[in-house]
């Protein structure tokens, strides 16, 4: 890894250590050609405990141009499958699964400009492209054809992706909206367009689902908003501080939030909390978004 984990000065946990300690509290945080698995409680004052790690240009098996310069930028991360393979996305253009224990690629895929990747039953990926002269739209993919996507539709500015379990729906935030699809698998495999909504405020940002299933914790450049699957409104996150141009925003079990606001451009260096207040710092790392990891 770069020069963040000298900076850390902490050992990197081994698999078989992390296994042992999974109680543990742990975030996700992406930036640069990484991703980082770290552990909230055993951290010392601003200082992250990473426990895990995953180097873009360290993976030789990636094809030398998605390893060099397609995951320079990563910009989301999610755990799936109890935790065991991560989805990552880069406005490098590209997207990939990881099996966290060998650190190995699964699967990746050219995406122009991708800002979220989602997993879709029946082995199915789906991505945000955003602005690019290629993209602007939803993608979907069949894991066992990376080369050609399955199924696209124009979303310009897109930057968010959820499958939602509990009404079997994919949601998709672009510019002003946020969309509805159903997953079509009677023949050629596709997305259906049912319904959107208008955000408020405007440059849809992140989209992640809270942990009820019945809300959508959405961001834009003026602030950040939850949405209602049931009754189809947007309010305010109730709790929650926001600042312009949050680029993603969660909460887990315990209420407490985890959040990252830009400091210079579109990257910071802090990973920040709320319920309780706290922050860490990752001051050689260009981080942009932090997820809770969720089994």
């Amino acid at each position: 890894m770069k020069g963040i984990i000298a900076f850390i000065a902490l050992t990197v946990g081994s698999f078989a250590g992390f296994a042992q300690s999974a109680a543990e509290k742990l975030l996700l945080v992406c930036g640069d050609s990484q991703v980082l698995l770290v552990d909230y409680k055993n951290g010392k004052d601003s200082i992250p405990h990473v426990v895990w790690n995953w180097d873009a240009h360290e993976a030789m098996d990636l094809p030398a141009e998605f390893r060099t310069k397609k995951f320079n930028t990563m910009d989301d991360c999610k755990a799936i499958r109890g935790g065991e393979q991560i989805l990552v996305s880069s406005s490098g253009g590209a997207i990939a699964i990881l099996n966290r224990k060998d650190k190995k690629v699964l699967f990746v895929a050219s995406v122009p400009n991708a800002h979220s990747i989602e997993l879709l039953p029946g082995d199915l990926i789906a991505a945000a492209a955003s602005t690019h002269k290629e993209g602007n739209r939803i993608m979907l993919f069949d894991r066992r054809q990376p080369e050609k996507p399955l199924y696209s539709d124009s979303l310009f500015s897109a930057h968010g992706v959820v499958w939602d379990e509990k009404r079997q729906s994919l949601f998709a935030l672009g510019l002003t909206v946020l969309r509805e699809y159903k997953l079509i698998t009677t023949g050629q495999k596709s997305l259906k367009h049912v319904q959107e909504w208008k955000i408020p405020g405007n440059s849809g940002h992140d989209l992640q689902p809270t942990l009820d299933g019945d809300r959508l914790f959405l961001t834009e450049t003026t602030g950040a908003w939850q949405f209602d699957l049931n009754a189809h409104t947007f309010t305010k996150i109730p709790g929650f501080t926001e600042a312009p141009h949050t680029k993603s925003v969660g909460q887990d079990r315990s209420g407490q939030f985890i959040y990252t606001v830009p400091e210079e451009s579109w990257w910071t260096f802090h990973v920040r909390f709320q319920n309780p207040v706290h922050a860490l710092s990752f001051p050689t790392m260009k981080v942009y978004k932090a997820r809770w990891f969720r089994r």
